[in-house]
C-alpha cells in the first residue's frame, strides 16, 4: 500500500514546547461500505490514547461518513477502536485529524513509555497512543513520512526512529506506524555514524558523554547479536514524576528520570544495556506470558554481561545489580505463579508484571552456565538466541527445540520448572563466575513499585551475590 504521511506540530510560546500535532495520511487504499478505514488504539497496556479531534476521512468524492466499532483486547493489553465507512471509497483516501498530547494524571507513576507527552523544548512518544492508521497491523506500507515544521521556531526538527530526515521513504508494517517513536520541537542531538540521540532543554547529566557510551555499547551489542545494519536512536524524557524506566521500540527506544535532581550517568548505564539489547531477543508472546521471562530476562541478563564484558562497571556494582534484580524474584509474592497466570495479571499488579524479568534473568543466567560447562565453553545461550533470531516470531517451542540442539541435553524440563512457577536455585558459577552466591532470608514486599516496600510478614529463602576473590 503506497501510504503518504504527514505531521505538522504547532507550537505553544508561552509554554515553549509543543502543544499539538496536525496529522494528514493519504493512501491508495481501496474500501467497501461498512468495510474498516482504519483504527485506532483506544487504551495500550493501561495508557490512553491522546485526545483527538477533527477527524475526518475523505476521498475523490468528497467528505467519507463513518461509525466506530470498538473491538476486544488484543494480546491481552491493546483495546482498538475501528473506522466503518458508509460507503464505497473512489480514489485516494486521505485522513486527517489534530492530536493533543497526553496531559498525566496527578500522582502518575512511570509506565511504558507509550504516551506522547510535552515538555519544555517538545514532545515525544510511540505512535501507538496518537496514530490513526490502517486496520490490519501487517498490512505493508510503502511509506513516505513528512516532518511539516512550518509551526516551530526556527531551528526545530522532527525525528522518527526510522530517521532523521525531515522526509523518509520507508518500507515498513502498520505495526512499524504504531511501535517506533516520534520527537519534535528544539531536539538536541549527538549523531555518530548510525547511532543517534536525542533530547530536550537540558538533561542532568553530561548528555554528550551518555551518546558515546550509548553508541560504543550498541556496536558491542550489534556486533555480539549479529546485527543485520540500520540506524538505531534513543530518545530522552524527563518526568513530571520521580523515578524513571525505558521502553524499547523497532530500532530505538526511550527513556525517562525522574524530576528529583542527583541523577548520575552511571545510575543509567543498566537501563541503557537492558533496553538496548531487546533490539534482538523476540519471542512470541501469545498468549500474554508465554515470551515475557525471554524477552524480558534476555535483556536483563545481558544488560549486566555486556557492562561485565566491556568492563564498564566495578564487580562490586553488577554484584548489587544482580541482588537488586534477583531480589525482584526472590521477594515477590507471585513467585510461584505459573507465566501464563502471570501474563493475565501483568496490567493489573505490578508485582506480577516485574516477576518475569527477574525469573527469566535467573533461569537465563543458570542455563547459559550449564551450557557452558556440559559444551566445555564451545556453546552458549548466546547460540540460542542467534538460532532463534532466524526464525520469525519464534515461540517457546522453537527455544525448546534449537536449544536442546544446541545445548546437547533436553531443555524441558528446567524449562518447565521455570514457566510453570517452581523456584530457582542460583547456579554458584553464573555471570561469568565472578560472583559468590550465598543464601539468605528475604521479606515479601508485594508493592507495586519496586522502590516502596509493603510487606506481607511472610519470610523465604533468597539469594545474594558479592564479589569472588
Amino acid at each position: 500500500m503506497d501510504f503518504k504521511l504527514t505531521i505538522q506540530p504547532e507550537w505553544d510560546s508561552t509554554a515553549d514546547t509543543v502543544s499539538a500535532f496536525q496529522i494528514a495520511w493519504e493512501s491508495d487504499q481501496k474500501t467497501e461500505a461498512g468495510g474498516g478505514l482504519a483504527a485506532r488504539i483506544l487504551e495500550i497496556v493501561k495508557i490512553p490514547s491522546c485526545p483527538l479531534e477533527a477527524l475526518h476521512f475523505t476521498d475523490d468524492k468528497g467528505e467519507i461518513g463513518y461509525t466506530t466499532k470498538d473491538g476486544e483486547a488484543e494480546m491481552g493489553f491493546v483495546y482498538r477502536q475501528r473506522y466503518i465507512s458508509s460507503r464505497d471509497t473512489q480514489g485516494r483516501l486521505c485522513c486527517s485529524y489534530r492530536i493533543l498530547p497526553r496531559v498525566q494524571p496527578e500522582g502518575y507513576r512511570s509506565s511504558p513509555y507509550f504516551d506522547l507527552v510535552a515538555e519544555k523544548g517538545g514532545v515525544n512518544g510511540a505512535g501507538a497512543t496518537f496514530q490513526i492508521h490502517p486496520e490490519n497491523l501487517e498490512q505493508k506500507l510503502s511509506s513516505t513520512l513528512s516532518w511539516d515544521l512550518s509551526l516551530l521556531p526556527e531551528g526545530c526538527r522532527g525525528i522518527w526512529s526510522y530517521s532523521a530526515e525531515s522526509t523518509s521513504k520507508k518500507e515498513i508494517s502498520a505495526s512499524d506506524l504504531l511501535f517506533t517513536f516520534y520527537a519534535a520541537g528544539k531536539v538536541h542531538a549527538v549523531e555518530e555514524g548510525s547511532v543517534g540521540f536525542y533530547w530536550f532543554d537540558e538533561m542532568p547529566i553530561d548528555a554528550e558523554g551518555t551518546a558515546k557510551n550509548i553508541t560504543k555499547m550498541f556496536l558491542y551489542l550489534s556486533k555480539k547479536f549479529q546485527d543485520k545494519g540500520g540506524d538505531y536512536r534513543v530518545f530522552a524524557r524527563r518526568n513530571h514524576f520521580p523515578g524513571g524506566g525505558g521502553t524499547a521500540a523497532q530500532r530505538s527506544y526511550l527513556f525517562g528520570y525522574g524530576n528529583q535532581d542527583g541523577l548520575k550517568a552511571e545510575e543509567l548505564q543498566p537501563l541503557l544495556a537492558h533496553e538496548m539489547v531487546h533490539n534482538w531477543p523476540s519471542m512470541s508472546d501469545n498468549p500474554p506470558g508465554a515470551g515475557t521471562w525471554y524477552v524480558e530476562g534476555s535483556a536483563e541478563y545481558y544488560s549486566v554481561m555486556v557492562q561485565l564484558e566491556m568492563g564498564i562497571a566495578p564487580l562490586e556494582t553488577l554484584a548489587e545489580e544482580i541482588n537488586e534484580k534477583a531480589a525482584t524474584y526472590y521477594e515477590n509474592p507471585y513467585i510461584h505463579l505459573d507465566n501464563i497466570e502471570l501474563g493475565k495479571i501483568y496490567w493489573e499488579d505490578r508485582a506480577a508484571q516485574r516477576l518475569p524479568y527477574a525469573r527469566g534473568i535467573i533461569y537465563l543466567s543458570n542455563l547459559d552456565t550449564q551450557i557452558q560447562r556440559m559444551t566445555n565453553g564451545e556453546k552458549s545461550l548466546l547460540d540460542i538466541e542467534l538460532a532463534l533470531l532466524e526464525i520469525p516470531q519464534p515461540d517457546y517451542k522453537d527455544f525448546l527445540r534449537i536449544g536442546s540442539q544446541i545445548a546437547g541435553f533436553d531443555l524441558t524440563p528446567g524449562f518447565e520448572n521455570m514457566a510453570n512457577g517452581g523456584e530457582l536455585v542460583p547456579d554458584p558459577d553464573g555471570f561469568g563466575g565472578h560472583f559468590n552466591v550465598a543464601p539468605c532470608r528475604v521479606k515479601v514486599n508485594k508493592a507495586s513499585h519496586r522502590g516502596d516496600v509493603e510487606l506481607t510478614g511472610e519470610e523465604r529463602d533468597g539469594y545474594r551475590w558479592s564479589v569472588r576473590n
